[in-house]
C-alpha cells in the first residue's frame, strides 16, 4: 500500500513538473546555443523581487499546463531578475517595466515583447500575435509608414506604441486615422475600436461623435458603444462627486448643469442611482460643511456601491474642516459605514480615520 501511495505521488509530481513552464539555469550564450540546437527561440521573463504582477505570473500563469506545453515546445526559457543577474541584459533590451517578457531568435533579434501581468489565455494569444511576422513591431511600423491604413493595422500599431509608453504617438495614429474617415465609415463595426478603446473622456472629439451618433452604429457593436458612453459619463460625474472639481476651482455651474441634463437625456439616472449623487454634488457647492455632512447621512444608503466607495474615499477632500463637531460627524459617518465597504476601501478608510481623529481634541 505504501509503495502504491509513493508511486502515485511520484506520478503526480512528475506530471505537474512536466506541465509547468521549464525555466532553465543557463547563461545568455548557453541559452542561444541551446536554442539553435533545439530549433527554438529564447524566451526571457524579466522580473524583480518587489514586483507584485511578476509574482502573479509566477504563481498563477507559468505553472498552468497549457502555458507549460506552449512554452516548452517553442522556447528555451530564462527567468532573470532585472536588478541582479539579469541587470545587463535588461539594460541591453531597454527593460523599464516589470514584468517584461521578450522573445529573441538565435540571431539575438527581438521577435516579441509583452509587458504586465495577464491571464493565461490572453498571454498566449498576445504572444502568438506578437510572433506573427505581419504583427512584428518593425513590420507594423513599415506598413504604417508605407501608407497602409486598415483598421487592424491602426489598432495594433497604436496599441504597440502605447505599450512602449509612447502614448502621444499612439493617439496620433488613432486620431489621424479617425480624421480620414467619413461619417459612415466611423459607424462601421470594424472602426468601433476608435471609440471603445481609444476614447478616454468626454473632452475627446470622438466622444462627442459617439454620443451624437449612438443609434447609428452597426447593430453588432451598439451595446458596446452604449456601455462606453455610460462609462464616460460616470467618470465625468465622478469628478464632481469626489470633490475634485470643487477643490480644484474647476467647478462651473453651467458645465455641471449641462452634464446633468445630458445624463438625464441619455436615461442613465435611475439605472446608476444618480439622483443622490446630484444632491450631494449640489449640496457640497451650496452648503456649509455641517449641512453637507447631514446630506451624506441622508443619502448614503440610496447611493450605488461604487458611489458609496467614492464618497468615503474622498471624505477628507470633500470636507476640509477644523470644526470639532464636523470632525466628529465625519468620524462617526465613516465608522458607521465601514461594514458595507469592500476590504480595499476599508483599509484606506482606516488610515483616513486616523487622520480625522487626530484632529479631534480629547
Amino acid at each position: 500500500m505504501k509503495k502504491l501511495i509513493f508511486l502515485t505521488v511520484i506520478l503526480v509530481v512528475g506530471i505537474t513538473s512536466f506541465a509547468q513552464t521549464k525555466f532553465r539555469k543557463l547563461s545568455w550564450q548557453e541559452a542561444i546555443v541551446t536554442a539553435k540546437q533545439e530549433g527554438k527561440m529564447v524566451f526571457v521573463d524579466f522580473y524583480t523581487d518587489w514586483c507584485g504582477p511578476c509574482k502573479v505570473m509566477a504563481k498563477d500563469v507559468f505553472p498552468q499546463k497549457q502555458v507549460g506545453d506552449y512554452f516548452n515546445a517553442k522556447f528555451v526559457c530564462l527567468k532573470l531578475n532585472a536588478e541582479k543577474e539579469g541587470r545587463e541584459l535588461a539594460k541591453r533590451f531597454k527593460v523599464t517595466a516589470y514584468p517584461t517578457f521578450i522573445v529573441v531568435d538565435t540571431d539575438e533579434k527581438v521577435r516579441a515583447e509583452l509587458k504586465g501581468a495577464m491571464d493565461a489565455d490572453k498571454f498566449l494569444t498576445k504572444l502568438d500575435e506578437a510572433l506573427n511576422p505581419n504583427y512584428a513591431p518593425d513590420e507594423l511600423a513599415a506598413r504604417y509608414a508605407g501608407g497602409e491604413r486598415t483598421p487592424d493595422l491602426v489598432n495594433r500599431y497604436a496599441l504597440y506604441l502605447m505599450e512602449q509608453r509612447k502614448e502621444a504617438e499612439g493617439f496620433k495614429v488613432v486620431n489621424d486615422y479617425y480624421a480620414l474617415l467619413t461619417e459612415v465609415q466611423r459607424l462601421e463595426s470594424q472602426n468601433s475600436f476608435l471609440f471603445t478603446r481609444y476614447t478616454l473622456d468626454l473632452t475627446d472629439e470622438k466622444a462627442s461623435f459617439m454620443v451624437d451618433h449612438r443609434d447609428g452604429f452597426d447593430a453588432s457593436v451598439r451595446k458596446t458603444i452604449y456601455d462606453k458612453i455610460e462609462h464616460l459619463y460616470n467618470l465625468e460625474l465622478g469628478r464632481y462627486f469626489s470633490g475634485y472639481m470643487f477643490r480644484e476651482g474647476a467647478y462651473k455651474e453651467e458645465d455641471y448643469q449641462a452634464l446633468k441634463r445630458k445624463i438625464q437625456e441619455l436615461g442613465l439616472v435611475e439605472k446608476n442611482k444618480y439622483e443622490p449623487m446630484f444632491r450631494l454634488i449640489e449640496g457640497r457647492v451650496r452648503e456649509n460643511d455641517a449641512t453637507f455632512m447631514r446630506l451624506c447621512w441622508e443619502n448614503f444608503e440610496a447611493l450605488s456601491g461604487t458611489a458609496r466607495n467614492l464618497l468615503i474615499m474622498n471624505m477628507t477632500r470633500l470636507v476640509q474642516s477644523e470644526d470639532q463637531e464636523v470632525l466628529r460627524q465625519m468620524s462617526e459617518f465613516v465608522r458607521t459605514y465601514l461594514k458595507v465597504l469592500p476590504p480595499a476601501v476599508v483599509s484606506f478608510a482606516g488610515r483616513m480615520l486616523d487622520g480625522i481623529e487626530e484632529k479631534i481634541k480629547k
